[in-house]
Parts: structure tokens; C-alpha cells; sequence
């Protein structure tokens, strides 16, 4: 059984300053954490219910916890019978050799954050560069919606208009409520698409670095007498996602 200062300190984890000054954070459920045990991130350990080895088994060791310890340790209202406790890798360097890529500024949402990165692994996009002030890779929520993507996607922070001045190979292209429809544009080989909150958008400061202005039209268009504010961010990204792959 695990013990109430091991327990103690696995749910301190559920705060980013821990998170940061521990270099490592909590990965939960079934899904997740198969998807790191497949991966090259480094496990420190593993915890079990009674009830999940009973009936699957897992290629380490793993500490048995209680069902009210599961209760204690989840970051969301229904526990799991799974987690693991994974180290925080080296920070990376970027890599140009990823010709698609997605930058993502202001992204506030941890929901919305996971699904861009569980987006962006399903059309082959392996690089993502986020503003320092976009939700943190290891909120739990964030891990948690990635549905284990982020063992495949890497994930960078970094000033945009920075980064684009220092990655020319890029052909940058914001989505903005006006700009060329996205079906008509014509992707370079080296293409990098923006996206921005949904509440403010691309920053001004990020938008001086985009070359080229892209929008996803309203079907109807001014016909409508009512339509929608704005897309999620997310459906955003997956509708970029496909229109750079085709």
C-alpha cells in the first residue's frame, strides 16, 4: 500500500509549482498511461487498484493503491484505477525538420489545449510552439484530453513573433474572421498556421510576423439572419490540420 507521504506528495503534483520544482507530474487512467508505458518518457513508478490488476496486466511493477487513495490522488471528479508518476523530459531543442507545425497563442483552455495536440498527432503534425502565456503541457486536464498524444507531439515555448523570426524556412499563416478562404490557399512546403483564443485572437504582436491572413468561412455567409460568434479553437485547429494535409 502506498504510504501518506508518498500519497502527499503525488497530490501536490495536482499544483504546477510542484509540477515545476519536482520535474514530474501524474498521468492518469487506463488509456494514458499505456501510452506512456509504449513511449520513451521515463516512468517512475506506477500505481494500481486491486480491482484493475485483478483483471489486466502492465509490463512493470506496480504499487497498490486503495480505492480512497484513487479518490485522493484523481484531478477529476471520477477516479481512475490507473497512474504513473513520469519524470519531465529535458527541455528539447526545436527541430525544422517538422515542415508542418502549429503555433498556438494565448491558448487558456486545458480541454481545448489537449484536443489540438490529440489533433495535431492524428494528421502527422509532430511540432507545436505556444506563447509563454498558453496553458501548461502538464495541467492534468491538458494530459488528460491528449488521450496519451503528447508521447508523440512535441510541444514548445517560446515568444511567437520570436520564433518566427528565427524560423524563416516557415511560411506563416494566421486564421483570422477575415482573411483567404482556407480551402483556396495553397499550403508552401514549409507551412506554420496560427491560431489565437477565441476570446482575443491573434495577439497584435503575433500578427506582425504573419505572412499570410487565412479563415474558415460560414457556410451561409451574410444570408443568415443569426449566426454563430466563433468557432472552438480545437474544431479550428482540426479543420487547419486537414486543409494542410491535403
Amino acid at each position: 500500500m502506498v504510504s501518506n507521504s508518498e500519497l502527499k506528495f503525488l497530490r501536490q503534483l495536482k499544483m504546477k509549482k510542484f509540477r515545476e520544482l519536482n520535474r514530474a507530474f501524474v498521468v492518469e487512467g487506463a488509456k494514458v498511461v499505456q501510452e506512456v508505458l509504449n513511449s520513451s518518457w521515463k516512468i517512475h513508478s506506477v500505481y494500481a487498484t486491486d480491482k484493475y490488476l485483478l483483471s489486466h496486466s502492465l509490463p512493470v511493477e506496480a504499487k497498490v493503491i486503495t480505492k480512497t487513495q484513487s479518490e485522493q490522488l484523481t484531478s477529476f471528479s471520477t477516479d481512475a484505477e490507473l497512474y504513473a508518476l513520469v519524470e519531465m523530459p529535458d527541455k528539447k531543442v526545436f527541430d525544422a525538420a517538422s515542415k508542418k507545425i502549429l503555433l498556438l497563442d494565448a491558448i487558456r483552455d486545458a480541454g481545448n489545449m489537449g484536443t489540438i495536440i490529440r489533433t495535431a498527432d492524428w494528421f502527422d503534425i509532430h511540432a507545436i510552439v505556444c506563447s509563454p502565456d498558453t496553458v501548461e503541457l502538464y495541467n492534468p486536464k491538458t494530459l488528460q484530453s491528449t488521450m496519451g498524444s503528447f508521447t508523440r507531439v512535441d510541444v514548445f515555448y517560446n515568444d511567437l513573433l520570436q520564433f518566427m523570426q528565427e524560423h524563416k524556412q516557415y511560411t506563416y499563416y494566421g486564421t483570422f474572421m477575415q482573411g483567404n478562404p482556407i480551402g483556396e490557399c495553397k499550403f508552401d512546403e514549409y507551412a506554420a498556421i496560427v491560431l489565437g483564443s477565441e476570446s482575443h485572437g491573434i495577439s497584435e504582436k503575433t500578427a506582425a510576423g504573419i505572412q499570410q491572413k487565412i479563415s474558415i468561412p460560414l457556410v451561409g455567409g451574410t444570408h443568415r439572419q443569426t449566426q454563430p460568434e466563433s468557432l472552438n479553437v480545437a474544431v479550428s485547429a482540426a479543420i487547419c490540420c486537414y486543409e494542410l494535409n491535403k
